[in-house]
């Protein structure tokens, strides 16, 4: 079998960005003194450094977290820290970034690997100086001036020998905040010469792209729900193309014919253009959702499909996604042969079509026959199961339950981004929040399509080259904090109430205004210390 071990960082983004960049990267990248990790079982007492790869310092550490039964467990993540050469007096750290990562199949595409991958690059030169305007654009300041804690999640790093709960929202989000308050613990007692001071009032926000987009979200809701909002400064999140609805995604592979949501794709009904996402699904939900205990794997996915060795694939944590598909590839030119059954090229053609030097994956061949029948009939998916009595309705019951749409209403702000034309996270999920939340949209929340007629890689692309430009971020970090009562305007309430003969149904403005009245405008207000969104 041919080594597909993941190409040079560099040529990835040679597609992507100036050569000049490159080259700057390049010259960065050569001069990172490599370490060797040895990991232990136990939460770290200090932030450890990992690399240095400019103006900013890459640190590891273990935090203590829960698995999905509830026990202890000890993960691993990345936290990097701007640390300019040219430091000047008064420096201080102005924001955390929680980053949740996208979609990986190799152990070394985790944060705190040493092997570069794409976006630990931009991670590690989000946190500069040197944006165009950052004298002029305060709001810039809490793009670069910042930490970034990046766990690597279950199954990764520290736990690689473990499964990965691929789309379990709350385990992760659960796992995810762990490393955030950890982290943030870590960094404020540790001792390094390099780590600048935390601003009094920083301010905290989300972040994430694909699944980590998913994750950003689910962690946003745990945040608010634990009530940590003010605990942890949290302003609100930044959010790219992310399935936050299982449901809507099948039922998109299962019907869409190219032309949903005002575009055109080369999409059909019945297929699945990047594949490895159905069994990772698969295993995430038989790994941590209670309906699913006491199903195998094979409940659901065909022979076939487990014939090419794909589920060990992603055990091993050896290859990327991009590595399995061109192995999927092969297989389709040459046929698959195991140890007791042949499938020819002709029989491999009715699993995976051939794309480029990938695969599309044809539905009804990836799924079990009731499996493939359960899922691409719109009746059976239109009401959740709540007692499911097969495999089929259990997995319904279990992408239903990690929706992170239904069931609450964010109290802070959420910039979205999203692809009409994305093919692997349809704009269907974007659709399913807003229709959740439909009087919020444009208040609470609003969406960048304007990269609409691409698809999911090239969509990353975009997301993750404006947070290297800073620009846009900014401007989106500045409207989700419009919405959080700055402290200096929350005395200024605290000092109007406690004036005698005050009545207590008290509006403001998010600047501190008192108004006359119950706003009639829509918008959001300040009203018993708290923000109210008017509709």
């Amino acid at each position: 079998m041919k080594n597909y071990k993941r190409t040079s960082i560099i040529r990835y983004f040679a597609q992507s960005l100036s050569m000049q960049t490159v080259i700057v990267l390049s010259c960065l990248m050569s001069l990172v003194p490599f370490k060797t990790w040895a990991q232990n079982a136990e939460p770290s007492e200090r932030l450890e450094r990992l690399l240095m790869p400019g103006t900013s310092t890459v640190y590891y550490f273990n935090y203590p977290s829960v698995n999905s039964a509830g026990e202890r467990i000890v993960l691993s993540s990345a936290l990097i820290a701007w640390t300019p050469d040219d430091r000047q007096e008064g420096d201080s750290i102005e924001s955390v970034h929680i980053y949740s990562h996208a979609t990986i199949g190799s152990d070394e595409e985790r944060p705190t690997s040493t092997g570069f991958s794409k976006e630990q690059i931009v991670l590690q030169t989000m946190p500069r100086r040197d944006y165009v305007g950052y004298e002029d654009n305060v709001e810039a300041n809490y793009v670069g001036r910042c930490i970034i804690i990046a766990p690597d999640y279950e199954g990764y790093g520290l736990t690689k020998d473990l499964p990965h709960p691929y789309l379990s929202q709350r385990l992760t989000a659960q796992q995810v905040l762990d490393a955030a308050t950890y982290g943030l613990e870590l960094y404020q007692k540790t001792s390094d010469e390099l780590l600048l001071p935390l601003k009094k009032d920083y301010r905290l926000f989300g972040l994430g792209f694909s699944q980590g987009g998913a994750v950003t979200i689910a962690v946003q809701r745990l945040i608010e729900e634990e009530g940590l909002s003010e605990q942890l400064h949290f302003y609100g999140s930044v959010c790219g193309d992310g399935p936050y609805d299982l449901v809507q995604t099948l039922r998109y592979y299962s019907e869409d014919d190219g032309t949903s949501y005002g575009v055109e794709t080369d999409h059909r009904k019945n297929m699945c253009t990047y594949p490895i996402v159905i069994p990772l699904i698969i295993k995430g939900m038989c790994t941590t959702h209670p309906a699913m205990a006491k199903y195998r794997i094979e409940d659901f996915l065909s022979q076939q499909l487990i014939d090419t060795d794909v589920l060990s694939w992603i055990d091993s944590k050896e290859y990327t996604t991009a590595d399995m598909a061109r192995m999927w590839h092969d297989q389709l030119k040459s046929g698959l042969t195991k140890s007791d059954r042949y499938y020819s090229p002709e029989q491999m053609a009715e699993l995976f079509a051939p794309v480029d030097d990938k695969v599309a994956g044809h539905l009804e061949k990836m799924f079990t026959p009731a499996t493939f029948a359960y899922l691409s009939n719109a009746d059976s998916m239109a009401v959740v199961p709540t007692n499911p009595t097969s495999p089929q309705q259990a997995l319904h019951l279990a992408i239903a339950e990690n929706s992170v749409c239904k069931g609450w209403e964010p109290k802070h702000r959420i910039q979205f981004y999203h692809s009409r034309g994305d093919m692997v996270v349809p704009f269907g999920n974007y659709l399913a929040f807003r229709d959740a939340h439909a009087a919020s949209e444009n208040i609470m929340y609003r969406v960048n399509d304007t990269y609409t007629d691409v698809d999911h890689m090239t969509a990353a692309i975009i997301f993750f080259m404006e947070m290297f430009s800073s620009c846009s971020f900014a401007e989106h970090y500045n409207w989700i904090s419009e919405t959080v009562v700055p402290t200096g305007i929350r005395e200024n309430i605290m000092a109007d109430n406690q004036r005698p003969n005050q009545d207590g149904d008290k509006w403001y403005t998010l600047d501190g205004r008192r108004l006359s009245s119950r706003p009639t405008t829509s918008g959001v207000y300040i009203h018993n210390q708290r923000k109210v969104v008017v509709k």
